[in-house]
């Protein structure tokens, strides 16, 4: 049953960049897949008193984390692509040979290549090039992202394993977070300040609004997509200034998610409001 494919870093990422996409194409009956490439070993542990007595047990804790969000966004399918979290650049965790930064790119590519011919996305999600904000894992994510999409049509390089078929999905994004909308967000934080050189620089950060190819209307789907990143308890603080913002703030915020159209092989005039648009 054809549908979409959502490629994620770690725990978490599925809910913040395309929670309300992943919720509204469950809602309208689609197929809909998140990939996690990582197991989010590293990173801070939040609203824990004793965090570090959890460090061992994370993945595991990671795990039931985004089962537990893709319940609530209706998501039934999700596979890890098992690798390692990668932490920062520069880190220790960074060198550890089981993290996705150190992998052999063709035997990742490889394993997402297996999961499209299992599930036959019509639309897949990956990121930009820099990942959005240039962690290594979310880099890879683009690179293992982007050769899979492409390299499932090469039978020469990527041979049909038992009991796959040949499959081609239609249509490439890349997330993309607008400006307009990354001007929203730090203007909610309680320590946005004018004279602040940092708040200045991250105003400008995010896509150029008019580069944006579908910006998609999920305001329907900003409760679950709230309630989905306090079910990654680990993870997002209780006082998260996205969580603590009034309802009319986190609805501007929460309520599109936009992309960056790569490829398609569909006809749709852009911009689009739909990431199935000339496939129904």
């Amino acid at each position: 049953m054809p549908g979409l494919l959502a490629f994620h870093a770690h725990p978490d990422d599925e809910v913040i960049g395309t929670g309300g996409v992943l919720a509204r194409y469950a809602a309208a009956g689609e197929q809909v897949l998140v990939v996690t490439a990582t197991d989010g070993a590293e990173g801070e542990i939040h609203n824990y008193e004793d965090p570090d007595s959890l460090r061992d047990r994370l993945p595991a804790m990671r795990a039931e984390e985004v089962r537990a969000a893709l319940d609530i966004l209706g998501v039934k399918h999700h596979e890890f692509l098992g690798f390692r979290d990668s932490g920062m650049m520069g880190t220790e965790a960074n060198a550890n040979t089981a993290a996705l930064w150190q992998a052999d790119l063709f035997e990742a590519t490889k394993r997402l290549v297996s999961l499209i011919r299992r599930f036959q996305p019509e639309v897949m999600i990956v990121y930009d090039p820099f990942g959005g904000y240039g962690h290594p894992d979310h880099i890879q994510v683009h690179r293992i992202g982007v050769a899979a999409f492409f390299g499932c049509r090469d039978l020469g390089w990527f041979p049909l394993q038992d009991g796959e078929e040949e499959f081609r999905p239609r249509k490439l994004y890349w997330t993309a977070w607008g400006r307009e909308r990354m001007r929203v967000l730090n203007q909610m934080r309680a320590d946005a300040d004018p004279d602040d050189e940092s708040y200045l620089a991250r105003l400008e950060r995010g896509f150029p609004d008019d580069e944006l190819s579908a910006v998609i209307d999920v305001e329907d789907f900003v409760e679950a997509k709230t309630a989905a990143l306090r079910a990654h308890r680990s993870q997002i603080p209780d006082d998260w200034f996205g969580m603590s913002v009034p309802d009319e703030a986190r609805r501007a915020w929460f309520g599109t998610e936009s992309f960056v159209r790569i490829f398609s092989s569909v006809e749709s005039p852009l911009p689009e409001t739909d990431l199935f648009a000339g496939l129904r």
